[in-house]
């Protein structure tokens, strides 16, 4: 019987160290001092950590990485949000189907997704480099999007917005002052997850960025040549900082989101 309730435990810590542990090695190969990457490690240093942070091409890929998330983000959301409003005044079979086409992108093997955006960019006369790799991380998060609004949506009372119609609120002044703000905790998931989601994509970036090198193509490019300790300096921090800000977002959207009900709540109760 004891071993039997240990077996459970130890299967889940064991996957723990199945997924974190390739983590830690990453990070202390960071601090090795010498040119290649093994163990033991005789001595440490910081000067990989330091190298790579005036290192040009990484800032320089680093930034565009940056700039691609922000603008797909934007442009995901501004496409999944009518899009989520559209399904959600379907019912029956249709909005199945609807729901299927939207999920479609997320489903699709990634290089063939690539292969196809790359084909249908050169139709359009859209040539590569920043713009068609932020069209590219758009397609694949439009669907994120959709999903995380119309959850949110199928969880809005009509009787809120009927309130509002019967106090002589127009559908502009409903949408701004009642359904945005009781959509804003998914509305700043999808955001949140959308930056992160386009900061790793390495697929659409290789296919759809020509000369210009996103942080993972770039890396994808350096390991061409070897595993140094100055990539796996680079690596740890964008990891560090990737799971502060999705830890950041995660509790952020939390509060938000119980703030939101709570506020409502206490509405209802006044009303």
């Amino acid at each position: 019987m004891k071993l039997r309730n240990l077996a459970l435990p130890g299967l889940f810590w064991l996957f723990v160290a199945y997924l974190f542990l390739p983590l830690f090695v990453m990070a202390a190969m960071g601090f090795r001092d010498s040119n290649f990457v093994a163990f033991p490690i005789h001595s440490w240093t910081t000067k990989w950590y330091s190298e790579v942070l005036l290192d040009r091409d990484v800032m320089e890929a680093l930034w565009l990485s940056a700039r691609v998330a922000i603008f797909s983000t934007v442009l995901s959301v501004a496409v999944g949000l009518p899009i989520a409003f559209a399904v959600a005044r379907t019912s029956g079979i249709a909005r199945g189907l609807l729901i299927a086409l939207i999920l479609l992108p997320a489903f699709l093997p990634v290089v063939v997704s690539a292969i196809s955006l790359r084909i249908f960019i050169g139709r359009i006369g859209l040539e590569t480099g920043t713009a068609a790799i932020a069209f590219g991380h758009a397609v694949g998060s439009v669907p994120f999007v959709v999903i995380m609004v119309l959850t949110r949506l199928n969880t809005m009372g009509r009787n809120m917005a009927d309130a509002a119609r019967n106090l002589g609120a127009d559908d502009v002044i409903i949408l701004v002052r009642i359904v945005l703000p009781y959509l804003s905790p998914a509305l700043l998931g999808a955001f949140m997850f959308c930056l992160l989601l386009s900061f790793e994509d390495f697929v659409r970036s290789f296919f759809l960025g020509g000369f210009e090198q996103t942080f993972p193509v770039l890396l994808f490019a350096r390991l061409r040549f070897g595993f140094d300790p100055g990539l796996a300096a680079i690596s740890t921090l964008v990891l560090i900082a990737t799971t502060g800000f999705g830890l950041y977002a995660e509790r952020f959207v939390r509060k938000r989101s119980l703030r939101s009900e709570s506020s409502l709540t206490s509405g209802a109760k006044n009303d």
